[in-house]
């Protein structure tokens, strides 16, 4: 699978990165939770978005499809996240 860089701002973009990552390789959802170590249940609500904080749980089904989480150091702004594009903060960290 390709490393595809995104912005993952709210819950409903990390379910999409999940679902479609899981997509791209042709596993069930139960695949991927046998091998993120989670339960299938899990990987459901995570990929419709649904408000979970167990972020031990999220990033062990990231990793388990190779998409890794990146903390970029914001920039005194003052505009809104809903604002910034965000192929230009990435070309910023290339």
């Amino acid at each position: 699978m390709g490393m595809k860089r995104r912005f993952l701002p709210t819950v409903e973009a990390v379910g999409n990165a999940v679902r479609e990552g899981r997509g791209e390789l042709g596993w069930t959802q139960a695949q991927l939770a046998t091998r993120a170590g989670v339960g299938r249940r899990f990987v459901v609500e995570l990929e419709s978005g649904h408000m979970r904080a167990e972020l031990g749980k999220d990033l062990a089904v990231l990793e388990a499809l190779d998409i890794h989480a990146v903390a970029l150091p914001s920039v005194k702004t003052d505009k809104r996240l809903e604002d910034v594009d965000p192929a230009e903060v990435m070309k910023r960290f290339e």
